[in-house]
């Protein structure tokens, strides 16, 4: 990955948030044409989110800043455009109309770092993805899938890779029956009972023809924390908001 140059996210922050000089405007020119980037108000939006997300939350390196914010940019985005002016808790003084133009920006925010998240080669598939985790990140659980009761699935192996801090994770599936999309789709159920009583949806994901061996990045639509159980269900194309089971392969934690 590459970070994004400090001298320019400096710059764009002071100008979204204070103003900038002609000369700093010049100098900021230069570097977005360096680094070929274009000069518009998306950044603006995209530096003040960035500038919120790490006055919430300061204690990386600067080094390591880039991956940190994009996943606290997602998960922020998610949370506050999920809420309205009567379930958002805000600070005195401060509106829910900066909230909502938070997560506006947060959003725009993720579209500029993923351009620098890209090396020569473009970006990590689910598996090198998944490697890094578990590789270079503190706190990842490997949790592995229990033995399915379900004589189709019984074959079925792997694990779930997941990291609390990062809100991060992936699921290696082998020997998972193929599925039609046009007529059903698997569905992952992350347990947090510390959340919610209902599962949260993990988003849904296709296991293709002849695939043996599949990595899944897992999309949490809501931030959980210390889930005590991953469980796979197939349900109707796109998805369910509740799911009637049955649990087809489940990993469970501790």
């Amino acid at each position: 990955m590459n970070d994004i140059h400090p001298d320019i996210v400096d710059l764009l922050v002071q100008r979204a948030t204070e103003g900038i000089s002609d000369e700093q405007q010049a100098e900021l020119d230069a570097l977005l044409r360096e680094h070929g980037l274009e000069d518009t108000l998306e950044l603006d939006l995209a530096a003040a989110a960035a500038a919120n997300a790490f006055a919430l939350q300061d204690t990386r390196e600067p080094s390591e800043a880039p991956e940190h914010l994009r996943k606290r940019l997602t998960s922020d985005a998610d949370a506050y455009f999920g809420r309205t002016e009567s379930n958002v808790v805000r600070s005195p003084g401060r509106p829910v109309a900066n909230y909502l133009g938070w997560a506006a920006a947060a959003t725009l925010a993720i579209a500029l770092l993923f351009t620098y998240d890209t090396g020569p080669e473009g970006p990590m598939s689910p598996g090198e993805a998944r490697e890094s985790l578990l590789a270079n990140v503190d706190g990842t659980e490997v949790i592995p899938w229990a033995v399915p009761e379900d004589p189709a699935y019984a074959r079925v192996d792997g694990n779930v890779v997941w990291n609390d801090d990062r809100q991060e994770g992936y699921m290696l599936l082998t020997n998972m029956p193929v599925n039609d999309p046009a007529t059903s789709q698997y569905q992952l159920w992350i347990v947090d009972p510390d959340r919610d009583a209902n599962p949260v949806d993990g988003g849904v994901f296709d296991i293709p023809p002849g695939a043996s061996e599949v990595v899944v990045p897992i999309d949490a639509k809501l931030p959980v924390s210390r889930p005590v159980a991953f469980a796979i269900t197939r349900e109707q194309p796109g998805g369910v908001v509740v799911s009637e089971g049955p649990l087809l392969v489940v990993a469970s934690a501790g």
